[in-house]
C-alpha cells in the first residue's frame, strides 16, 4: 500500500489483467489440451489459480508437489498469459483437520464444524496459523523466481459463509483482545459496554466470554459490536501472516484478496497490507432483470469506497446455482455489458468465474464461460468480443478513478455492524444507500459512495443515510466540507449512538446539533403507516408525501430553516426537514428515511445550490452514464440498461473506443449494449483564455447543466424520476423555478401565518 485508501484511489498495475480462475487440478490432460490456445484467442493474459488445491500441493503433511502447476504456468506464460497464484488455506487437507480437529471452528450453537466444505477452520488456533504459514511460505519460494507468476491472492473470500467462532482458542483470544484494547482495565470495559443493565459486570477479563445473541435473550449491543471487531482484527492478523511471507519472498508481486464480506474493515488494516483489494461481482443473485443494472452498479461503487480502484477476480460468467437456487442464464451481450459496468465503475482489471464448468462438487452448476461439455459456444465469443476490445480500453482505463458528484456515505464496518445488533426492524444504512444511490442513478447523476473520512472536496453533494453511529474524528472533516461550499444531507436517525454503540446522552442528533441547526423534540418507528399514515409537504399547494420506518419532530435552531413539515395526525404542520446555511456551504437534515419520493422535490434545490447536473442531459430514461477520468482524459461509458431500442447524442466529441473512429453525432444502442468515448482534455497550458469556453463548458453543455431553468423544469420524464405525475411535477411545478431566495420568502410567509416554530 502505497497511497491513502479513498474512493479516487488508483491501482498501481500498469497493465490490464483480463482472464478467468482456472483450475487445471480437476482435469485430465486431454480436457486441458485445448484451454491455452482458446485463452489466447480470447485475448486473456492471466489466469489465477490454486485457491482450492491444499490436498493436491501438500497430499501428505511435509510432501509438496506442484508438478500440474508448474506445466501450466509455464505453458501459459509460453504464450504471454501470466499467474496470479492463491494461498490455498480457505480448504484445508483432511489429513490436517483428522490430525488436528482441535482447528475447526465452533459455531454459537456449539456445533463443530467438519470437514467436507469449505472455511470450516478457525483462524485463531495457532496450529492451522503455523500449518498457514508453512504452506504459504513453500509455494512462495517455490514460485519466488517464476517470471509468469505476477501477483497473489490471500486465501478466498474470508467470511464469505461463515465468520463467527466459539471455540476454546477464540475465547482466549477474544479476551486479550479487549484486555489490549481497554489497557487492562476491567472497570473501562464495563463503562463502555453498559454491563450496570441486567447485572452485566465483570470482575476481571477472565469472566468474559464470546456474546452469543438469542441465548437465552438478547445480548448487548456493546458487547456483540467489540465481538465483531475482534472478528474483523482475527482475520486481519491472519492474512498479515501470509503477505509478510509472499512480500518476503519477491517484493515485486503484487497482492491482494478477494471481498467483500462482513465483519471486515476493509478501511483499516486489512487492506492496507495489500496493494488493492479484490471484488467478486455475481449480479445475478439479483432475481429482477429490470433492478439488476442499478444493484450492480450500487455494490460496484460500495465496493470502490473501501479503498478506490479494484481487481474483478471473478465476473459472473454464466447462470449461478447451489442448494435451491439457480441463476438466470446471461442473454446475448449481457456478459459483456456486465464487464464493462464493472470496469466502468472502478474495475482496473477482470477475471470472467470460471474458464469451464466443474462436473463435480457443490459448485457443479456454477457455471463458467464454457459449460460441462467443454464446447465453445456464445459465452465464448462474447469473451473474445470483450479481449480484443480491451486491448485498447484496457490501458486507456488505468491510472483514472470515477467521477462521483454526489456521494452517499457507505463502506464502514463499525457503521453496519453496530446497525445489526440492534436494528428495530429498520432497513440497514447499506439498504437505505442503495435506495438513495439507485434515485441519483435514474436522474442521470454522477453519484458514487464515498467514506467520511475520505476526500470529500469534490463531491457537490454529500448523503449520510441514517448512520446512527459517527465517529467523532469525522466530525472536523464535515464540518470543513460544509464550510468550504459542499452540500451535506443528513438523515433520521444519524448520529443517535457513541462508538461504543451506546445511546448518546446529548439531545438528538448528538454532537450533529450545531452542524445541522436542529433538535430532536420526538421520534417513533412508523411500524402500521398505512393504519396510522404521516407524510411530509414541501408547501400547502404541494402533495402530501407518504413516509416509512421512522419519524422525527423537529425543534430549529437560530439560523435553521423549515422546507417541509409534517401531515398527519398529532404531528401535523412540524418540522419535517430543514436547511442551514454554514459557511460556503449548507445542511438539509431530514427527519425521516430517505427515499426516491421524499428527495426527488429537492433536485432543483440542490442544483441552484451546487450546480449539480446529469452527466449526459439528453440520454433516454434507462441508459446509465459512468465517467472514469483523470488530468489528461475523460472516458465517457453509457449503457443501454432497457429492453428497448436507444438513440442518444454523444454530450462530448473524442473517440469511439469500440469502433475505434470519432465519436458520432448520434450513438444507436441496442438492449446491453455498450458505448465508451475517450474524449482529450486540453492541457492547462494551452488552455489559456479558451478555459471559460473550452473547460466551462464541460459543466454547461457537456455535462448537461444546459443552463439552470431548462434543466429544472425537465422534470421527472427526462431525469428518470419515479412517476412524471407525482414527482416529475412536483420538481417542476412545485419547486422547479424556485430560487434560494424564494425560498426563504416561502418559509417567512408560513412562519407569519402559523405563528412560532416549536
Amino acid at each position: 500500500m502505497t497511497k491513502k485508501l479513498s474512493h479516487k484511489r488508483v491501482t498501481p498495475l500498469t497493465r490490464f489483467y483480463y482472464g478467468a480462475p482456472y483450475y487445471p487440478e480437476h482435469w485430465d490432460a486431454a480436457t486441458r489440451e485445448q484451454d491455452v490456445q482458446r485463452m489466447v484467442d480470447a485475448g486473456f493474459n492471466v489466469v489465477r489459480m490454486a485457491e482450492f488445491a491444499w490436498d493436491y500441493l501438500e497430499p501428505e503433511e511435509g510432501t509438496f508437489r506442484f508438478d500440474i502447476f508448474d506445466e501450466t504456468i509455464a505453458r501459459l506464460g509460453a504464450s504471454g498469459i501470466a499467474t496470479i497464484l492463491c494461498t490455498p488455506t480457505p480448504t484445508p487437507p483432511r489429513w490436517l483437520t483428522f490430525a488436528h480437529p482441535d482447528v475447526l471452528r465452533v459455531n454459537a450453537d456449539g456445533v463443530v464444524m467438519q470437514h467436507g466444505s469449505r472455511q470450516h477452520v478457525c483462524h485463531t488456533s495457532e496450529t492451522f496459523r503455523a500449518y498457514s504459514r508453512a504452506i504459504t511460505r513453500e509455494m512462495a519460494d517455490h514460485y519466488a523466481e517464476n517470471p509468469h507468476v505476477v501477483g497473489w491472492q490471500t486465501d478466498n473470500e474470508l467470511n464469505c459463509h461463515f465468520s463467527e467462532c466459539h471455540c476454546d482458542h477464540c475465547q482466549a483470544a477474544f479476551r486479550e483482545f479487549l484486555r489490549a484494547k481497554y489497557e487492562g482495565d476491567i472497570d473501562a470495559l464495563n463503562v463502555a459496554w453498559g454491563n450496570a443493565f441486567w447485572a452485566l459486570t465483570y470482575r476481571n477479563f477472565d469472566e468474559i466470554l464470546t456474546p452469543k445473541s438469542a441465548k437465552p435473550a438478547y445480548a448487548n449491543p456493546a458487547h456483540l459490536l467489540d465481538y465483531d471487531r475482534f472478528i474483523s482484527w482475527n482475520v486481519t492478523r491472519f492474512q498479515h501472516e501470509q503477505v509478510e511471507i509472499l512480500r518476503a519472498a519477491n517484493p515485486r508481486w503484487f497482492i491482494t484478496h478477494n471481498g467483500i464480506f462482513r465483519h471486515i474493515d476493509y478501511r483499516g488494516s486489512f487492506t492496507e497490507d495489500l496493494d488493492f483489494l479484490g471484488y467478486d461481482i455475481y449480479p445475478f443473485f439479483d432475481p429482477d432483470p429490470q433492478h439488476r443494472p442499478a444493484s450492480q452498479s450500487f455494490n460496484l461503487d460500495h465496493a470502490r469506497a473501501w479503498s478506490g480502484n479494484f481487481m474483478v477476480p471473478e465476473q459472473q460468467s454464466g447462470p449461478g446455482g447451489q442448494g435451491n437456487y439457480f441463476h438466470d442464464t446471461p442473454e446475448p451481450d449481457e456478459m459483456r455489458r456486465m464487464a464493462y459496468t464493472s470496469i466502468a465503475r472502478g474495475a482496473d482489471s477482470l477475471m470472467f468465474f470460471r474458464w469451464r464448468t466443474c462436473r463435480f462438487g457443490a459448485e457443479e452448476y456454477w457455471c463458467g464461460i464454457f459449460d460441462h461439455d467443454n464446447v465453445p459456444r456464445r459465452r465464448y465469443k462474447e469473451v473474445q468480443q470483450l479481449g480484443e476490445e480491451l486491448k485498447t480500453i484496457g490501458p486507456e482505463v488505468l491510472g483514472t478513478h470515477v467521477r462521483v458528484d454526489v456521494g452517499i456515505a457507505a463502506a464502514d464496518m463499525d457503521v453496519y455492524d453496530a446497525h445489526e445488533t440492534l436494528s428495530m426492524g429498520l432497513p440497514s444504512p447499506y439498504a437505505v444507500a442503495a435506495t438513495v444511490h439507485e434515485f441519483f442513478l435514474n436522474q442521470g447523476y454522477a453519484v458514487g459512495c464515498v467514506h467520511p473520512s475520505d476526500d470529500l472536496s469534490d463531491l457537490k453533494v454529500y448523503i449520510i443515510p441514517h448512520w446512527a453511529l459517527i465517529n467523532p474524528d469525522w466530525m472536523p472533516h464535515l464540518e470543513a466540507y460544509v464550510e468550504n461550499g459542499g452540500l451535506l444531507i443528513i438523515g433520521a436517525r444519524t448520529g443517535t449512538k457513541d462508538w461504543n454503540n451506546n445511546v448518546v446522552a446529548d439531545p438528538l442528533p448528538g454532537m450533529l446539533q450545531k452542524l445541522a441547526g436542529v433538535r430532536i423534540l420526538e421520534y417513533g418507528r412508523q411500524n402500521a403507516p398505512d393504519k396510522r399514515p404521516l407524510g411530509i409537504q414541501y408547501h400547502r399547494a404541494s402533495a402530501v408525501l407518504p413516509t416509512e420506518h421512522w419519524y422525527e419532530q423537529l425543534q430549529i435552531m437560530p439560523k435553521t430553516m423549515t422546507i417541509a413539515r409534517w401531515e398527519g395526525r398529532h404531528l401535523s404542520r412540524q418540522t419535517a426537514i430543514t436547511i442551514r446555511q454554514q459557511g460556503e456551504g449548507t445542511v438539509i437534515y431530514v427527519g425521516t428515511y430517505l427515499s426516491g419520493s421524499i428527495l426527488a422535490p429537492l433536485l432543483p434545490l440542490l442544483e441552484e445550490l451546487t450546480g449539480l447536473a446529469p452527466l449526459w442531459p439528453d440520454a433516454p430514461a434507462g441508459v446509465h452514464v459512468v465517467v472514469r477520468e483523470n488530468e489528461e482524459k475523460r472516458l465517457w461509458f453509457a449503457f443501454n440498461d432497457t429492453d428497448s431500442f436507444s438513440v442518444l447524442q454523444p454530450p462530448v466529441e473524442g473517440t469511439d473506443l469500440i469502433t475505434g473512429k470519432p465519436s458520432p453525432k448520434k450513438l444507436y444502442l441496442m438492449r446491453h449494449r455498450v458505448a465508451v468515448i475517450k474524449e482529450t482534455l486540453v492541457e492547462a497550458e494551452e488552455q489559456g483564455s479558451e478555459g471559460a469556453e473550452e473547460q466551462g463548458s464541460e459543466g454547461a453543455e457537456e455535462q448537461g447543466s444546459e443552463g439552470a431553468e431548462e434543466q429544472r423544469s425537465k422534470g421527472a420524464e427526462e431525469r428518470g424520476s419515479e412517476g412524471a405525475e407525482e414527482q416529475g411535477s412536483e420538481r417542476a411545478e412545485e419547486r422547479g423555478n424556485e430560487s434560494v431566495e424564494e425560498v426563504r420568502q416561502a418559509e417567512v410567509e408560513e412562519k407569519e401565518s402559523e405563528g412560532p416554530e416549536a
